[in-house]
């Protein structure tokens, strides 16, 4: 199943298939003025009269860990740090990324470069999911957008959606990072996994 980004903003999209059916959205805004982001993730309403449900959302903390809240874990609103949700293990500069399915099976992201974000089970035997780039089809115009390809499984889609909004907006923000002149904004705020100015995640 392909599922496509409109548009290509992970802090604020609709995640849909390939004949336009909205399945997800992504809003991201700040609780207060002067406070983090918050990034929620809705999986949309299937009739006129349902409403689009919550999932999960990411408070990007500045001078903490950012912390998730979902009822995907276990049925029941929960909150953890993202550290904890999303967790390493081996090489402390590794770019992949654990967590524990609602199956109660572990899986990883990893960043690939040139490619994108690539979701497997623990062993990396089995693709579970991978990030694209490609041109639409002609109901969105021809023009090139990303989508995600989410192949048959037994994980959870709210969980996927959950963890790859996460992973990718990190992607995307540590490219963004890797481009800038530090002299020229020394001060840049990466939300990161690991809390505090600058990031310290990936």
């Amino acid at each position: 199943m392909n599922l496509y980004l409109v548009p290509n903003d992970i802090n604020k999209t609709v995640i849909m298939t390939a004949d336009g059916v909205a399945k997800y959205r992504v809003a991201t805004r700040r609780k207060f003025l002067v406070g983090p982001p918050l990034s929620q993730i809705y999986r949309c309403a299937t009739g006129p009269d349902s409403e689009d449900t919550l999932i999960g959302e990411v408070e990007w903390k500045r001078w903490s860990h950012p912390v998730v809240r979902s009822d995907r874990f276990d049925g029941t609103m929960r909150e953890m740090e993202l550290k904890d949700f999303l967790y390493k293990l081996g090489r402390n500069h590794s770019t992949t990324r654990y967590f524990l399915g609602s199956n109660d099976k572990e899986y990883c992201w990893n960043t690939v470069k040139g490619v994108g974000c690539v979701l497997s089970d623990r062993n990396g035997k089995k693709e579970i999911a991978r990030l694209h780039c490609q041109a639409l089809p002609d109901a969105y115009t021809g023009q090139e957008k990303w989508h995600i390809k989410v192949n048959p499984t037994s994980l959870d889609l709210d969980m996927i959606i959950i963890t790859f909004v996460i992973v990718e907006k990190r992607r995307r923000e540590q490219d963004e990072s890797d481009k800038d002149d530090v002299e020229e904004n020394p001060f840049k705020f990466e939300s990161g996994f690991d809390g505090g100015v600058g990031g310290g995640g990936l």
